[in-house]
């Protein structure tokens, strides 16, 4: 059964700020196609919940996984609820950690 897949409501700034940031320097197509490859990695969480690295350090359960080259993507899983939760998406080294927990 597939797990349901939620954001949290600033996971669209994020990826806003991905396709300003891209779009400015590459063009926006091709932020377009990064934003695309992002999205397909978020739906793939719904049928792989449990990949990517366990990083409880910043927040308990948490897991992170790269998406489109330089994206990260943070995100909780309730084996109870079979749910996943994205908290945040950044790109190219920006401070993930941070927003986790400005997040939680």
């Amino acid at each position: 059964m597939a797990y349901r897949v939620t954001r949290h409501p600033l996971v669209k700034n994020d990826l806003l700020d991905i396709t300003m940031l891209v779009g400015e320097y590459a063009g926006y197509e091709v932020a377009e196609d990064k934003i695309d490859l992002i999205e397909q990695k978020l739906r793939s969480l719904a049928d792989f919940p449990h990949i990517g690295t366990v990083r409880s350090d910043f927040h308990p359960h948490l897991r992170a996984i790269p998406a489109s080259d330089k994206a990260t993507v943070c995100f909780t899983v309730n084996d109870e609820t079979q749910s996943v939760f994205v908290l945040c998406i950044s790109y190219g080294g920006a401070d993930w950690q941070a927003r986790v927990r400005e997040r939680s």
